[in-house]
């Protein structure tokens, strides 16, 4: 994953036996760029990171949230509850910060749930913290895009 003055990894192991995803995502950068304290962390629905002028990373779509009810639209009813939607991430002074998580929400095996759909999906870092609120303004579900990386598996 990468942005403008930043670098990471996102690594995400299927546990069976849990029935959720385990997923560690890291990062380090410029923290004049990427500032100390917490950002939004989200899975996206496209699998696509181009960064663009206008609006970086717009390639990736909303966040995640297939199915007859799921709604990829931050600033709405469902928001916190996309199934893209991964805690805050932690950001210290030097630019640097890990989050760990298990996640029943997603799977990375063949479902309508998977993170390997037909088109992919991608992690997004934003600029700011994701406060999971519904129906808040785009700012408090984390803001612009600040890092962005598509989602491949890897054996």
């Amino acid at each position: 994953m990468s942005g403008p003055g930043i670098t990471g990894t996102l690594k995400a192991v299927q546990n069976s036996e849990l029935q959720s995803v385990w997923v560690a995502v890291e990062l380090k950068g410029d923290p004049k760029i990427l500032t100390p304290g917490l950002h939004g962390v989200h899975i996206h629905e496209k699998g696509a990171c181009e960064a663009g002028t206008e609006k970086p990373f717009s390639s990736a779509g909303g966040h995640f949230d297939p199915g007859p009810f799921g709604s990829s639209t931050p600033v709405e009813k469902n928001h916190p509850y996309h199934l893209g939607d991964l805690p805050n991430i932690k950001i210290n002074p030097l630019g640097q910060g890990r989050l760990e998580a298990f996640i029943s929400s997603v799977t990375l095996a063949d479902s309508p749930i998977s993170l390997f759909d037909g088109d992919g999906s991608a992690v997004i870092i934003h600029k700011l913290q994701d406060q999971k609120k519904s129906g808040g303004t785009a700012d408090e579900a984390g803001g612009g895009r600040l890092a962005c990386g598509a989602i491949a598996k890897v054996r």
